[in-house]
């Protein structure tokens, strides 16, 4: 196996991520044509452009440099009054960094008290069901024994309807199970139990997109993050196989990948659409 590197890191594709196994969750063979290069995925990339200048922040003077450095055009608007200047999203992102950097709790938190052994974008890696994977976190507190998951949100508390849970919640809870969030921190849990031999508790700071932020500090309860670990432990070893070219990847059928490969033929009844 390769020895993982802030350098390599993102590069190296000897082990699963969970973002990786996410792909193949949702469509293996959307994931796999992604993985060798025939098929390019249309991302939102200002919503990962924000997600990561506010992290950059978080993580150090040096990290957020660099961040600037390779993405800083990026952020600015290139037509219209703004031009020149911080885009919109990215103005937003000022305001979820200020909530946050004066705010005595999450510096606390995230950042650790002067005695604490606190480590930034620490690598978590090991084996699931036989299967290498390996993960990032951003903030884990080894002498006080928990890590923090930064999350920018488009909202916490405006309520969204579930499909999962057929009812209406708080935006968190849609951002946390829509994205997988408690598998995630699940998984970083037990990776972290493997290298370390001690039990860390998972916390989300949560801030927002609005324009006055909203901020919290939330914990998943042990059977969520049991229940979303449970169901990547049933699906990895599959995944993997795919992966590696052991099994054929499975169509979803629905995705703009999907939709791409589709032969007329199959006749649908008006039945079979309502289920």
């Amino acid at each position: 196996m390769t020895q993982l590197t802030q350098e390599n890191y993102y590069g190296d594709t000897s082990y699963l991520t969970n973002s990786r196994y996410k792909r193949y969750q949702q469509c293996q063979a959307k994931a796999f044509a992604v993985d060798n290069g025939s098929w390019v995925e249309e991302r939102d990339e200002i919503a990962l452009l924000l997600g990561n200048y506010v992290h950059s922040y978080f993580e150090s003077p040096e990290a957020h440099e660099q961040f600037l450095a390779e993405h800083g055009e990026k952020l600015l608007a290139k037509t219209g009054k703004n031009k020149g200047n911080l885009k919109a999203d990215f103005i937003i992102g000022d305001k979820m960094i200020e909530s946050l950097k004066n705010d005595d709790g999450f510096a606390n938190l995230y950042h650790g008290f002067p005695d604490d052994d606190v480590q930034k974008e620490m690598i978590v890696f090991g084996k699931i069901e036989g299967v290498p994977v390996k993960g990032k976190l951003d903030s884990v507190n080894l002498t006080r024994g928990y890590f923090v998951d930064l999350k920018t949100m488009k909202s916490i508390y405006n309520k969204e309807w579930s499909e999962e849970l057929r009812k209406k919640v708080p935006a968190a809870v849609n951002n946390i199970l829509g994205f997988g969030y408690h598998g995630q921190l699940g998984l970083y849990r037990e990776l972290l139990q493997k290298m370390t031999g001690q039990e860390f508790r998972p916390y989300i700071v949560a801030v927002s997109k609005e324009n006055v932020p909203d901020k919290d500090i939330l914990k998943i309860d042990d059977e969520w993050l049991e229940n979303g670990l449970n169901q990547l432990k049933s699906e990895i070893v599959e995944v993997w196989a795919v992966i590696q070219g052991k099994q054929k990847p499975i169509e979803c059928g629905l995705c703009d990948y999907c939709r791409s490969q589709k032969k007329l033929g199959q006749v649908v009844y008006l039945s079979e659409l309502i289920g």
